[in-house]
């Protein structure tokens, strides 16, 4: 495997992210090799004052592309900041080809990254505002290095290379307009294909709901009507029947917790305190658990993708107190200490097989803790403690920065 590729596959995007921080990571990726191989080959030649100025930019620019990679796998960013990569991009770009002068240099390269960037981060509108904006800037600073001190008409008498000049520029607007409508379409094609299965999704839900669970649902009725007629008459299979029964019960409710995974879960800020407060709600009516919500605050301003984590972070903590903990009570709770959102899970079952309070780091290094649970935290940049005692039950914190909202 060559060079260029084994690095890919070291800088390649860490999974379990949202879409527009994976796209991110994934243009930090390129970026960081793009400059650091237009930087090996700017190293072959370095004869004159001006490309050793040019390589000392070429390596400012990588270690900004660096920079940026490093902080797209440390936090998540906020709406803007592709909007300032995308400017700092088009800067760069201007820079080098100018200094270079000639839009026929291979640094013109840097101008097609930018238009792919704002065609995948956005679509045909931006990539062609950028395209435009690059060719006009990049047009009058070739005639401002040619002749800075003359005017169009002298210039043009004189014999300037108008056709040289509006080339590249023509270029840039073509390949703008191509990037543009190829990521249009796939980003359509990638829609329609989510769509469809989210509907194949929500058909599956409904057709469990409707056949195997009304179907487990009857025969645990009729098992308990056997169960009772047994223990009337002091037959010794009232106990074989309490145990089917139970099973019924038990095949039920993971019929209907998978169904409540399988459905897409589109939740806003808005939503996420009605949300969980339904599903603690729900949880204690079909498990006969008792459980409660408590929430200190009236309103959440978290982004969609991360209260929908914490949405499925809650369910899934549920289904694990009812499957091992065998608790009676459960607590939900979910507030703002310290300048950070946290959401807290306590039961009172038999706890971990761990007594104590562990960080994250000490759960992955020890290889304990829920996986499932561990894996959503970490995709939203958040901590999770646990702490456990034996017989006394479990306490799951999930603290995230405020720096999310």
């Amino acid at each position: 495997m060559s060079g260029p590729v084994r690095l890919l596959e070291k800088l390649r995007v860490p999974a379990g992210r949202g879409e527009s921080q994976r796209l991110e990571s994934a243009l930090a990726a390129a970026r960081v090799l793009l400059v650091l191989c237009s930087l090996v080959v700017q190293s072959v030649n370095m004869g004159t004052e001006r490309e050793a100025g040019v390589s000392a930019m070429l390596l400012a620019y990588l270690v900004q592309s660096a920079a940026i990679l490093v902080l797209l796998r440390s936090r998540e960013v906020s709406p803007r900041f592709p909007w300032l990569i995308h400017v700092l991009d088009m800067l760069w770009a201007l820079v080098l080809t100018a200094t270079v002068r000639g839009a026929n240099h291979p640094f013109f390269l840097f101008f097609v990254f930018v238009l792919f960037a704002a065609a995948y981060r956005w679509g045909l509108r931006e990539a062609l505002w950028s395209a435009g904006i690059a060719a006009t800037v990049l047009l009058f600073a070739r005639v401002l290095v040619t002749a800075p001190s003359r005017d169009l008409r002298t210039l043009l008498a004189e014999g300037f290379d108008l056709e040289g000049a509006l080339i590249p520029a023509a270029y840039l607007l073509i390949a703008g307009f191509l990037l543009g409508y190829l990521a249009g379409v796939e980003k359509e094609l990638r829609a329609e294909t989510t769509q469809a299965k989210a509907m194949d999704r929500a058909l599956v839900a409904r057709e469990l709901h409707d056949g195997a669970i009304q179907s487990l649902i009857g025969m645990e009725v009729q098992v308990d009507v056997l169960r009772r007629q047994a223990a009337e008459r002091a037959e010794p299979m009232a106990q074989e029947l309490e145990r089917i029964r139970d099973l019924l019960r038990g095949e039920v409710l993971n019929l209907r917790e998978l169904m409540q995974q399988m459905k897409p879960l589109d939740l806003s800020p808005q939503q996420l305190l009605d949300f969980l407060a339904e599903s603690v709600d729900r949880f204690w009516r079909e498990t006969g658990i008792t459980a409660s919500f408590v929430s200190e605050l009236r309103q959440v301003n978290l982004p969609p993708r991360v209260c929908q984590e914490l949405a499925r972070i809650a369910q899934e903590a549920l289904v694990n107190v009812r499957k091992h903990s065998g608790a009676r009570n459960v607590v939900v709770r979910f507030g703002a200490p310290n300048g950070s959102w946290k959401l807290v899970i306590d039961d009172d079952g038999h706890g971990f097989d761990f007594a104590g309070r562990y960080s994250q780091a000490e759960l992955d290094a020890a290889r304990k803790g829920p996986v499932i649970i561990k894996e959503r935290v970490r995709s939203v940049g958040g901590e999770l403690t646990i702490e456990s005692a034996t017989g006394r039950g479990a306490r799951l914190e999930i603290t995230l920065p405020k720096s999310h909202d």
